[in-house]
């Protein structure tokens, strides 16, 4: 199966740097929201073909991205993630929900992924659930199918680590809040054509990493709908260097409204084992 940096998984889309690896990809699963067929208009491979320069009416939907991480400071959603391994022939999908909050005054966020099913290639769907969260400090997994929870220090004591922050995940990032400017510190950015697959009423970027900074980024191609009313995100798809091909499709979102009190922590049950791993450098 294929091997995630857990933080990339707590992160949903992080743009985090990396920390060692830990945890599963989630695989495929029944989908419980629509299928994410590859957009009409993406390659199979990521190209290194950069733009000459940005196209400013993709800047323009950048900036609604980041108008929306401060105007909405919660984002609850169906999540639907695809990996394609290219070079193995093989594929995994997880389907659940995604939760995140962000304090701007306090400068703190935190985020949730709960999966519900897996589906690996084009064997059977099956229900598998598992949950991870992060805070900055402190990332949680829970494995349900052998009751284990895992809690992780991802900083040193008294530092955070930003949730969504970009450049460095080995998972594509959930673009909420991200400031324009930082985005184009990385990528040239222009509109990309909607293909049949893609989300209606959105902006179509594709994003491609500067060749100064493909030494620093995983994904050297991103391609983003992001939602017209609101600017929310809807789909990413990001290319890896190695060639996986992950596709997040989010779907009933939610942003802005108050999320239950508890949301965010995991609690080990009856029969389940902790385990508690302090940072190390």
């Amino acid at each position: 199966m294929y091997r995630l940096n857990l933080l990339a998984l707590v992160l949903l889309l992080p743009w985090t740097a990396a920390i060692p690896a830990c945890g599963q990809l989630p695989s495929a699963s029944a989908p419980a929201v629509a299928a994410t067929a590859p957009s009409d208009t993406q390659p199979t491979t990521a190209p290194n073909t950069e733009p000459a320069t940005n196209d400013q009416a993709a800047v323009k939907v950048l900036q609604s991205l980041e108008q929306a991480g401060k105007k909405y400071p919660t984002l609850r959603a169906d999540i639907d993630y695809r990996v394609e391994m290219l070079e193995l022939g093989d594929s995994e999908r997880r389907t659940g929900w995604v939760a995140y909050q962000r304090d701007l005054q306090a400068d703190d966020e935190k985020i949730r992924i709960h999966f519900d099913t897996l589906q690996q290639g084009d064997g059977p769907n099956r229900r598998e659930k598992l949950d991870y969260t992060f805070d900055g400090q402190w990332a949680a997994e829970a494995k349900h199918s052998i009751k284990q929870l895992t809690r992780y220090q991802v900083a040193p004591p008294g530092e955070k680590v930003r949730a969504l922050e970009i450049g460095k995940g080995p998972f594509p990032p959930l673009p909420f809040g991200q400031k324009a400017d930082e985005v184009l510190k990385f990528y040239r950015v222009s509109t990309l054509p909607a293909g049949q697959s893609d989300p209606k009423d959105a902006d179509g970027l594709l994003l491609v990493a500067r060749r100064e900074r493909q030494k620093d980024l995983n994904f050297t191609r991103l391609e983003m709908w992001v939602e017209r009313q609101r600017g929310l995100p809807l789909k990413i798809t990001g290319y890896e260097k190695d060639k996986n091909v992950h596709t997040v499709l989010l779907t009933n979102l939610q942003a802005g409204e108050k999320l239950p009190s508890d949301i965010f922590e995991l609690k080990k049950g009856f029969g389940w084992t902790e385990e508690t791993r302090p940072y190390q450098e």
